[in-house]
């Protein structure tokens, strides 16, 4: 009988080792399910010992010690894998095994007895002491690449020829499945036969056909997967590419909260492979590594974004002369009110244009929906979810053709024929711009016009939005109307690009919320061949101004002394802790927290909404120095909190 040490393979805090009982001879390094609570888990065997060594320890146990269920595979993971995963888990102040079953997709590990083992890599790391600007002379370390689409495209099919030229594969990881899907389709002519996808919406046995094919084809290959396929079965790849390192999707939305592109390049330095974080434009933590000579330029750096097409900015606010006639108007209709302009003049011509001519023109739009919030005219109240307190948007049923609430966090919906809940008015008026009222607004405006809607609410899945796409490019003179999740289906090129507004993006409480509206216009307007329009009501904000120029080194140390002066990353390491709960519990929960951690200066703050069924949420912020993180202390106090209580190093968001 042995006793057997394993790392469980779960996001869910528990000890980093557990141990179990078995008959069999099982190997350290092997993949196994053991029983944990109510269900089964996999974990990674880390040591065996027989169990009459243990007498002594087993029978003084305040536990009763498992029986293992059984052995999935024999020696699998490479040992640079486990120790580079403790090192993450250690940054994340986390479990080894939360880390790998973050980074390790389900299909591998429930096929771990079928498919090749992933394949170590015992390269030394050899950092270049002058940069270089051509990637076919690069020594091994961290490249920098910033430039359009088609340029970075380019220099990834001139890489490839090389790498096959020395008999080396390589691998290239982006933060979304339809992402991988673009670059593939962008990659595979001339290729095919060596160019492999991989990601988590593969069915079963295609993954399986997929691995083995990668496994076995004795020429070099091309891997392009998403961040849970961070091992693959192959010995000779030497350069990792991170495409669209600026993406926002990078970051696990489940604990341990694990950002993909730290990890991707973790371990393939410590792999010894060259590593290129690559987009149009480059996170702010990026380009400051390599102002500081941390990384190096890939490739001739763009710092400002080139497009054919014309810039058009719209300042949507009224003239003040029109402010002041309307005051002074003696006409007995003043009083009534000024109609919201959805479209400007320009952007009306420019639909217009596109009708004539026959061409296709996407609509951006943040919001979903008809109106993103309701208020009272009277008490000036904004209707929220009766569920959860936060506030509801306003739609317009398809099939009965009436208005309805919904809650984009609980997803409560109610109709909304109802007065006031606070003071009882029927005088309630939508707000804000949704991507339906667009789409309203165009169908009344131009009769017979044939439109297009992707969105959270009209799109439920891949399918759905790949018909869309297909039946918009189908139809020349058609619009499609989009939030975010539409532009990766567009493919490289469109005529005409209107973003109806992004003004409310700058009311989010987001410290890299002018990162995010810089990608989205500088991604857009390289998208467009002949019209770009910009529409806002805060004209003056000066990242319309940078993206509409193309501006990029001077948005760049514009954010740059932003962060500086608040503290935010680069110059520091944010930790943030978030209870969620009834209010007096998680109150009396982030004190004693405080107390604990009566070393470290906590920032208390509430969550800007309550949550489902009536909840609250409690924030801490923890700000460290980037030169000492991770703090041995801390992330010991961080790995001991209850189970109820989140961690995230350097979120998306702080509040």
């Amino acid at each position: 009988m042995n006793i057997i040490t394993v790392i469980p393979l779960t996001r869910s805090k528990v000890e980093s080792e557990l141990s179990y009982f078995t008959a069999a001879s099982v190997p350290i390094g092997a993949i196994v399910s053991v029983p944990l609570r109510s269900k089964s888990i996999h974990a990674i065997v880390t040591d065996v010992t027989p169990a009459e060594n243990q007498k002594s320890s087993i029978k003084k146990s305040s536990f009763i010690i498992k029986k293992l269920n059984r052995i999935k595979t024999t020696m699998f993971f490479p040992i640079e894998f486990i120790e580079s995963s403790k090192q993450i888990a250690n940054y994340y102040a986390t479990t080894v095994g939360a880390v790998i079953r973050s980074l390790i997709a389900s299909h591998i590990l429930e096929n771990a007895h079928m498919i090749a083992a992933p394949m170590p890599r015992q390269d030394s790391i050899l950092m270049p002491s002058v940069p270089t600007n051509e990637i076919n002379s690069l020594k091994q370390g961290i490249y920098a690449v910033q430039g359009d689409d088609i340029d970075r495209v380019g220099s990834w099919r001139s890489a490839i020829r090389q790498e096959f030229a020395k008999k080396k594969s390589m691998a290239i990881f982006t933060p979304t499945i339809e992402e991988a899907k673009n670059l593939f389709e962008k990659l595979e002519k001339g290729i095919e036969g060596y160019i492999f996808i991989l990601h988590s919406a593969l069915t079963e046995k295609k993954f399986i056909e997929t691995w083995q094919k990668i496994s076995d084809t004795d020429h070099p290959v091309i891997v392009i997967a998403t961040s849970s396929f961070v091992l693959l079965p192959r010995d000779d790849i030497d350069i990792v590419i991170i495409e669209r390192e600026n993406g926002r999707d990078w970051i696990s939305r489940k604990s341990p909260y694990i950002d993909g592109r730290y990890a991707i390049e973790y371990i393939a330095r410590k792999r010894g492979q060259t590593v290129f974080l690559a987009d149009s434009i480059l996170r702010t933590e990026t380009l400051y590594r390599l102002s500081q000579h941390e990384i190096f330029e890939g490739s001739p750096f763009k710092w400002r974004s080139i497009t054919t097409a014309r810039d058009i900015s719209v300042d949507m606010r009224r003239p003040r002369s029109s402010m002041l006639s309307t005051a002074n108007d003696q006409n007995p209709n003043k009083n009534i009110k000024n109609i919201f302009r959805i479209f400007s003049i320009q952007l009306e011509n420019l639909i217009e244009e596109n009708l004539a001519q026959n061409t296709h023109m996407f609509i951006y739009n943040t919001r979903r929906g008809f109106s993103p919030s309701t208020v009272c005219n009277d008490c000036e109240s904004v209707v929220i979810c009766k569920q959860c307190s936060a506030p509801v948007v306003l739609y317009l049923s398809k099939e009965s053709g009436r208005n309805f609430f919904m809650c984009h966090k609980c997803g409560d919906r109610r109709s909304a024929d109802e007065t006031c809940a606070c003071c009882g008015s029927w005088n309630l008026s939508p707000l804000g711009i949704g991507t339906d009222r667009i789409a309203s607004e165009i169908r009344n405006k131009y009769v017979g016009m044939e439109i297009f809607q992707i969105d959270a609410e009209n799109s439920k899945s891949t399918k759905n939005i790949e018909d869309t796409i297909e039946k918009f490019w189908s139809r020349p003179g058609s619009i499609l109307i989009g939030t975010e999740m539409a532009i990766p289906y567009l493919g490289d090129k469109i005529d005409h690009i209107a973003i109806v507004s992004l003004d409310s993006l700058l009311s989010l409480p987001d410290y890299r919320i002018n990162e995010k509206i810089m990608h989205i216009i500088t991604r857009l307007r390289s998208m467009s061949t002949r019209s770009i329009l910009l529409q806002t009501r805060m004209p003056t904000e000066k990242v319309f101004e940078y993206a509409m120029k193309g501006n990029l080194s001077d948005f760049h140390r514009y954010i740059l002394l932003d962060r500086q002066t608040f503290k935010y990353p680069p110059y520091s390491v944010l930790i943030k802790i978030s209870i969620e709960g009834k209010k007096d519990a998680i109150s009396l929960l982030m004190s004693e927290i405080q107390d604990r951690f009566v070393s470290y200066t906590i920032d208390i703050f509430p969550a800007f909404t309550s949550t489902v069924k009536g909840n609250s949420t409690i924030h801490g912020l923890i700000k460290v120095d980037k030169n000492a993180w991770p703090d041995p202390d801390l992330v010991s106090l961080l790995r001991n909190l209850p189970q109820n209580v989140s961690v995230k190093i350097n979120p998306e968001s702080l509040l």
